[in-house]
C-alpha cells in the first residue's frame, strides 16, 4: 500500500503532529494494524503509512 499526499492526511502520524488528539484515540482504541515506519497503532490500515497486521 503506497502512502500518497492526500491519503497522509488521514494517517497517524500526520494526525500527531497537527495535535489531533481526540481523533487520534477513536482511530485507535481497538488496534489491529502497526506502522512500520513509526511504530503507532490503529484501527485500519488506511490510518498508517506502512501498516502490518500485528499478531493475534
Amino acid at each position: 500500500m503506497a502512502c500518497d499526499i492526500e491519503s497522509h492526511k488521514l494517517h497517524m502520524c500526520e494526525l500527531r503532529a497537527q495535535g489531533e488528539d481526540e481523533c487520534i484515540r477513536s482511530l485507535s482504541d481497538k488496534p489491529a494494524y502497526e506502522c512500520g515506519n513509526c511504530g503507532a497503532r490503529a484501527n485500519e490500515a488506511k490510518n498508517l503509512c506502512a501498516p502490518r497486521a500485528l499478531s493475534s
